[in-house]
């Protein structure tokens, strides 16, 4: 039997794009889990294949596009085993407290914009509090700033968008997805780029390496043209 949604173009546009929606947030927490320190969650997620599966699904929408990131994935199911310690070492080599630390908080990369690192930092801060407050959402303080909190933030932002899709409210979907690309253009499409460009050059290990292009490749995709991907800096 044939279903409204299946007759009716606009309810049948709302379905897809629902479907869509669900698929960004979840390539959104995988990678803001990714950048996490890790626990024994991303551990069994990457031996298991869970991971690089879960993302597959979840961008099956994009069809020849997801092309561009397919390289990412498969450094992925390429890396050997790996343990809770060895991820933690190599976290903590490249973002803990070591002297190859990259640091992990968008204030470190804005510097350029203020006379001072200090006002750069309080700017930034107070921006994030302003859209976090919008939501509702509450980071832990002076984790407003950091990568997988904004990363997050993108994913629950996915999620409301698909649950307006999921009710045929394209008009509150939309201007969510509006505010989706804001973010980006003014939070993390600006400082990612260098970011990666920084964890390259410490050569990371396997996991890592494999994340930052693949985070790279799909913050391109999503941000489309004006983004500057990591290579070409």
């Amino acid at each position: 039997m044939t279903t409204l949604a299946e007759t009716d173009p606009k309810l049948r546009a709302c379905s897809i794009l629902h479907q869509v929606a669900l698929g960004r947030q979840q390539v959104y927490r995988w990678l803001a889990l990714g950048f996490y320190p890790p626990d024994a969650q991303l551990a069994q997620a990457l031996n298991t294949g869970q991971f690089v599966e879960e993302i597959l699904l979840a961008t099956v929408w994009l069809g020849e596009d997801r092309n561009k990131f397919l390289h990412g994935l498969a450094q992925l199911r390429e890396c050997p085993s790996i343990g809770m310690s060895e991820l933690a070492n190599d976290y903590e080599r490249l973002f803990g407290k070591s002297v190859e630390r990259v640091p992990m908080h968008e204030a470190a990369y804005r510097w350029r914009e203020a006379t001072a690192v200090l006002e750069t930092a309080n700017e930034v801060t107070s921006a994030l509090r302003h859209v976090y407050g919008q939501f509702g959402v509450t980071p832990i303080a002076n984790n407003e700033d950091l990568l997988p909190v904004e990363l997050e933030l993108m994913a629950f932002l996915c999620e409301r968008e698909a649950a307006e899709w999921n009710v045929n409210n394209s008009s509150s979907a939309r201007q969510l997805r509006l505010q989706e690309r804001t973010f980006l253009d003014d939070h993390l499409g600006r400082w990612f780029p260098e970011f990666c460009r920084r964890v390259s050059e410490r050569s990371p290990s396997c996991f890592y390496h494999a994340l930052i292009l693949l985070c790279d490749n799909w913050l391109e995709l999503e941000y489309g043209p004006g983004y500057l991907p990591a290579r070409f800096i």
